[in-house]
């Protein structure tokens, strides 16, 4: 307890919260004083900017006024007719401004010093912590052996009928994310006492991470809970609740749900920074309400970094894959699915590939509209150098599953695809009406770009060990020492999963060679780093597997590019402005030249960066975002406007 806490919290605003607690009240006028005196000492002395809101429901013996009376500064009183418990928790919730949201009940039967704990386990990786009276370890006084029966009873039906596995769902003590509650209770619909079975329930259907804290818990001698009556209430309410979100009523006009299955940070796939900035920039959009992740799964320490929308629900190489995702949509029910794939985005196996491949026409049969954004096609991928390839016969087959499974993925209710070539193959092709051109886009709105390093530096990025390989830049950073010793050379990225280990041997090969630098993984925020840090961006590539993120990227940052004249690099230059100096595939001469152009001369390298910065500025993936969502419009049925079909939209 902290005294002199409590004074500062009572006379002086905070600007900023990271705790609200939130006391539902009806005609507590007599108990509620020394609730608020308990809750304030208390938590005042934790160190947590915190603010108290009482959700007044209606009370007619004064309880709002006598609250309001005691004028202090972080102290909040909501007043509202009568609706019942959940009704007023929600109004609270819908108020609290906090980055945490307790709501805690008016006797203070849960004591409030069993707080610390239920943060630590939010702060841990849970979205909701629950206070406990039957988890290991918990305490109860003073409950009548009638309440304790009908409590116990309750616990076992609730299991059964609703699949919430908390064995104590109506404790009136729970913590959760504020970005949580507000979602949680914007959807609930129970405005008694079973609105917190109705909330675990929603929890559990979005395969949010609960913890059950076991707590201290006294029944006060003056509880309005009449065990039978509100059992009676509670098994009514839990068998309505799959009908109430069963088929949630959405009119034309609401902003839509959407769902996106892609690989995700911090996980380490193959497309995971689109799947990321994809879904960031759907989810700004007015006719988006919310978007469901559906990633794959990271250890538990990098999950419970995620945000509250991440699902984490499928493995690479995993057989299964098709079914665990088409559950996930199940449960989270959007609107539409959007797929972010490549070929390989499900494994580097064949059959778990090909299965995962499955999983857009799966969607949509039973029942959610896919979108597929296909980042590449097994026609214009050199198996052998993407890690795929074998003996002659065995290419052959793999090419022949993958234009059976290009096939499937044609059976989404549309496919987008990130280059003009691609989407005149699957129509050519495949005979494919269904097919859209969505550009790659920059990831942001470019900023001005930063001054080039005072050292000439080489830097590339990605996934290294099959078409994309180092040894010959190598080479060419040898020639490049000769001409300025101060050159450096920038690894940044890690294998390729068809390559485990190979920069790891390069580096141990090649430790004789000064100014390299093997960064590893590059986290999302560290990006603009990497990119602004270097002259020119080197792509030592001898085939191409789609449209290039890193080339998109370079220009964000306004930085030149050096490159081999192939497959879709090429498209870039042709088809969306891109600029660069070009160089042999393979040949460390050429590639020492082309970089030297650059390195050698700053204003070509301010030509090349700004001309890619122009570039850049002109398609970010917000805009992007706008095309997909007219397309979804119409295939959702949502379209506010005139629109022309997908399959008649024109490359």
């Amino acid at each position: 307890m902290s005294y002199p806490a409590f004074e500062q919290w009572r006379a002086q605003t905070l600007d900023r919260v990271t705790l609200s607690i939130v006391i539902p009240a009806y005609n507590e006028s007599e108990r509620i004083l020394p609730t608020l005196a308990a809750f304030a000492i208390s938590v005042s002395g934790d160190g947590e900017p915190w603010e108290l809101i009482v959700s007044d429901d209606g009370s007619r013996d004064g309880t709002a006024d006598l609250v309001e009376s005691l004028g202090w500064a972080n102290l909040r009183v909501i007043r509202h007719a009568n609706t019942g418990k959940g009704g007023a928790v929600r109004r609270g919730v819908q108020a609290a401004r906090g980055e945490l949201v307790l709501f805690a009940d008016a006797d203070n039967s849960t004591p409030i010093e069993e707080l610390p704990r239920l943060i630590a386990a939010v702060r841990s990786g849970s979205h909701i912590a629950i206070g406990s009276r039957a988890a290991e370890g918990a305490e109860e006084t003073g409950k009548s052996p009638v309440r304790r029966a009908v409590s116990g009873g309750l616990r076992r039906v609730t299991r059964a009928v609703t699949g919430v596995k908390a064995e104590d769902t109506q404790c009136g003590f729970k913590l959760l994310r504020g970005e949580v509650a507000r979602d949680l209770f914007r959807r609930g619909k129970l405005d008694g006492f079973s609105f917190d079975l109705e909330l675990l329930y929603l929890a559990a259907r979005d395969g949010l991470r609960v913890t059950e804290v076991p707590v201290r818990w006294v029944d006060a001698p003056d509880s309005k809970v009449d065990p039978l009556r509100d059992s009676v209430k509670f098994l009514k309410d839990m068998l309505a609740l799959r009908r109430l979100h069963a088929h949630p009523e959405r009119r034309p006009e609401d902003p839509m749900h959407l769902a996106i299955v892609t690989a995700f940070p911090p996980g380490r796939r193959s497309l995971n920074e689109y799947g990321l900035h994809l879904s960031r920039v759907l989810g700004e959009k007015e006719e988006v309400s919310r978007v469901t992740i559906i990633g794959d799964r990271v250890s538990p320490e990098l999950a419970a970094q995620d945000a509250p929308n991440v699902r984490r629900v499928w493995d690479f190489n995993d057989p299964l894959s098709a079914a665990r995702i088409l559950l996930a949509l199940r449960l989270a029910r959007p609107d539409a699915v959007i797929f972010n794939l490549q070929m390989a985005s499900f494994g580097d196996r064949r059959v778990p590939a090909a299965l995962g491949l499955l999983t857009p026409l799966l969607s949509r049969l039973t029942g959610t509209p896919s979108v597929t954004l296909l980042h590449n096609l097994f026609e214009t991928v050199d198996l052998d150098r993407a890690g795929f390839g074998g003996n002659p016969l065995k290419t052959a087959v793999t090419r022949a599953f993958g234009q059976l499974f290009t096939r499937a993925l044609l059976g989404s209710n549309l496919v987008a695809t990130t280059m003009p070539r691609y989407v005149k193959l699957l129509r050519d092709n495949y005979g494919a009406r269904n097919v859209f051109l969505a550009p790659h886009g920059t990831f942001q709105v470019p900023q001005p770009p930063r001054p080039f390093p005072d050292v000439p530096t080489v830097m590339t990025f990605g996934k290294f060990g099959t078409y994309k390989r180092v040894e010959v830049l190598i080479e060419a950073h040898r020639r490049l020492l000769l001409r300025d010793p101060r050159t450096r050379l920038v690894i940044a990225g890690s294998d390729t999963p068809n390559a485990p280990g190979y920069l790891e041997g390069v580096r141990q090969a090649t430790q004789d060679v000064p100014n390299i630098t093997f960064t590893g993984y590059v986290a999302e925020e560290d990006v603009p780093n990497v990119f602004s840090d270097c002259t020119v961006v080197a792509f030592p590539y001898s085939a191409t597997t789609g449209s290039s993120g890193v080339l998109h990227q370079a220009g964000e940052f306004g930085r030149a590019a050096v490159m081999p004249r192939i497959g879709d690099l090429a498209d870039l230059i042709e088809e969306e402005g891109y600029r660069a100096e070009f160089f042999t595939p393979e040949d460390a001469d050429s590639l020492a030249d082309a970089l030297w152009r650059v390195l050698g001369d700053p204003r070509q390298a301010a030509v090349l960066g700004e001309a890619n910065w122009r570039v850049a500025s002109g398609l970010p993936l917000a805009d992007v975002a706008d095309w997909y969502l007219l397309h979804l419009e119409d295939l959702t049925g949502r379209a506010p406007h005139p629109f022309v079909p997908a399959q008649e939209a024109q490359a």
